[in-house]
């Protein structure tokens, strides 16, 4: 690897993992984030779905495709590409036995929100659970997890956007607080 150049993943593509997280499942790691490969900051388009790679190196990458597509015909949906998803987080629920996704979605100045989805394998395909969903009836901006492996129990850290950090304990399928 050398700093200041552009990552390629096997087929020697620019990897779209923005804002994303890297997970290890298995003997697998697992690269997702926002596909912003028609992204121009001129067209209207913040992302085109979330894109995975997976690696046994942390080095060699392969492009698994979009795991949660966009949906350009419906406006109103929150994975449409002009509403800005970010930073995507993956989640294993081992009660359930589900990959939860959950995304920050920002609808232009009035609302930040999660989008709370799941899937039976982290390749998806993934169904909503909560199109919008307000924890605590707030707003909410960037966020992280910590999930106790002794207890199962996940927990959030959520920010109400530049104002207050809030923590609380997901419930038991790790699809709301």
């Amino acid at each position: 690897m050398k700093n200041g150049t552009c990552w390629l993943d096997d087929s020697g593509n620019l990897i779209q993992a923005h804002g994303g997280m890297i997970a290890k499942f298995g003997e697998k790691w697992y690269w997702y984030g926002e596909n912003k490969e028609f992204t121009n900051g001129k067209n209207g388009i913040w992302h085109w779905g979330v894109r995975l790679y997976t690696s046994t190196d942390l080095y060699n990458w392969e492009d698994k495709g979009l795991i949660i597509q966009p949906d350009e015909n419906d406006v109103t949906s929150p994975l449409h590409p002009a509403y800005c998803v970010d930073r995507p987080h993956i989640l294993f629920c081992k009660k359930t036995g589900k990959y939860v996704a959950w995304l920050k979605v920002m609808a232009g100045e009035i609302s930040q929100f999660f989008t709370v989805m799941e899937a039976d394998a982290f390749e998806g395909p993934y169904t909503f659970v909560q199109k919008v969903y307000h924890p605590l009836q707030m707003d909410s901006g960037d966020f992280c997890f910590y999930t106790d492996e002794a207890t199962q129990k996940a927990y959030i850290w959520f920010e109400r956007p530049h104002f207050q950090l809030i923590c609380a304990t997901l419930n038991e399928d790790y699809t709301a607080l």
